[in-house]
């Protein structure tokens, strides 16, 4: 792809953007268009092993988090939608019903039901085929945008949640002690995973600075992700600035080719109490 226009503005190093790919720091930054409303919904089953529905009011205080940035300062906006039925984190270039900015809770693990020379493994669809998750075990979530390889602008996101190797939990105290994790105590924060994952939808990529919000590691028990760090908050209002266009980071040439979606997974380290960062997936759409 030939770019036609690179912009001259250095961005902040508070925060880092995802990029079209993330081995070329030279490619185009993933972006929403100004004035979308993006709505979210998430799956009605919810999560088995969370008590009640606090889950689903542990994601919806997630998205308020970032939604109060952007009615400060932004011309996006978040929307909760009505509970969903759909199982499919997909994207469908032909306005499908299925294109939904979905979250999930994956309660099965592919590799246990699965066979290993099935082709959904080569095709990436066995999560979708099988309602399973098919990522690393170490891998906590999941978020997988998809968007115009011409211009990087975002279609669709969704993120899924690794319930097989993860106790969620919603409650605010006291931390769990690592091994021992219930749902009676804190051990993987809902809030705190999904507002890491929200600021995945919005465009952001890790970045190794302990304060972040985007920062990939998380002890057993963390809480602090639940608010955001000032960088993602620059990142609001720098890239989606109320009454302006969205901010790409160059002007794009036209492409023929067809859209792609992006994967960004935080995965815990073997051995480590920690997330470490996991690599971003592109994988051509038709």
């Amino acid at each position: 792809m030939i770019h036609a226009l690179v912009a001259a503005a250095v961005l902040s190093q508070s925060y880092a953007r995802s990029r079209a790919n993330e081995n070329d720091p030279a490619s185009q930054c993933l972006w929403w268009k100004e004035n979308t409303r993006i709505v979210y919904r998430v799956n009605q089953a919810g999560n088995t092993e969370t008590p009640g529905d606090t889950e689903f009011d542990a994601i919806k205080r997630a998205f308020s988090t970032w939604q109060t940035e952007l009615a400060a300062c932004s011309s996006l906006s978040f929307v909760e939608g009505p509970r969903s039925p759909s199982r499919e984190a997909t994207y469908s270039p032909d306005d499908s019903p299925v294109n939904q900015n979905l979250v999930l809770f994956r309660e099965k693990a592919c590799k246990q039901q699965v066979a290993a020379g099935d082709a959904c493994w080569s095709d990436g669809s066995c999560g979708n085929k099988y309602d399973c998750w098919q990522f690393s075990e170490g891998a906590i979530a999941i978020t997988t945008t998809s968007f115009s390889p011409r211009n990087a602008e975002v279609f669709d996101s969704d993120i899924e949640l690794n319930t097989p190797s993860y106790i969620f939990t919603t409650v605010d105290a006291p931390p769990c002690v690592r091994g021992a994790e219930a749902v009676t105590c804190v051990a993987t924060d809902v809030q705190n995973t999904m507002t890491h994952e929200i600021g995945h939808l919005l465009g952001l990529a890790h970045i190794n600075d302990a304060a972040s919000t985007m920062n990939p590691r998380a002890v057993t028990g963390e809480l602090t992700k639940r608010t955001l760090d000032p960088g993602s908050k620059k990142f609001v209002c720098d890239v989606y600035p109320k009454g302006q266009a969205s901010k790409l980071c160059f002007i794009p040439s036209v492409s023929l080719e067809q859209g792609r979606a992006a994967k960004v997974g935080c995965e815990a380290a073997s051995g480590l109490p920690l997330l470490a960062l996991a690599a971003l997936v592109l994988r051509r759409r038709r």
